[in-house]
């Protein structure tokens, strides 16, 4: 054997082994990092989320007072407007009101039941 073969001189080949190994394994890092020709796309990503919140209606009586008119109930609701009796009745606000309905003509009860 001559000194000119590979591993005659250990300080040579291990260091030439060396490189030649570190060369090998960055090459398939700079592989790696080239997706744009795998893919189309792959260089963006979306994402959709989406929540559903359900609320049920409220509409709670907090007071009713006698009028002349009829009964004046102090209310509190989360809807613009509720239906009594097949008369819509529309809130300004959503939240604490007050609504006054008629008296029922004679010989009605009204009932009210909390």
């Amino acid at each position: 054997m001559s000194g000119n073969e590979i591993g005659a001189n250990r300080r040579v080949g291990g260091r030439e082994a060396r490189s030649f190994l570190l060369a090998l394994m960055l090459a398939p890092m700079v592989c790696a990092a080239e997706t744009g020709i795998a893919a189309p796309g792959a260089n963006s990503a979306s994402a959709h989320l989406s929540f559903r919140i359900v609320i049920p209606p409220v509409f709670r009586v907090m007071q009713i007072t006698p009028v002349k008119e009829g009964y004046q109930y102090r209310i509190w609701t989360n809807m613009p407007s509720i239906l009594l009796n097949g008369i819509e009745y529309r809130f300004t606000r959503v939240g604490e009101t007050t609504l006054t309905i008629p008296a029922p003509p004679e010989g009605i009860f009204v009932v009210h039941g909390l």
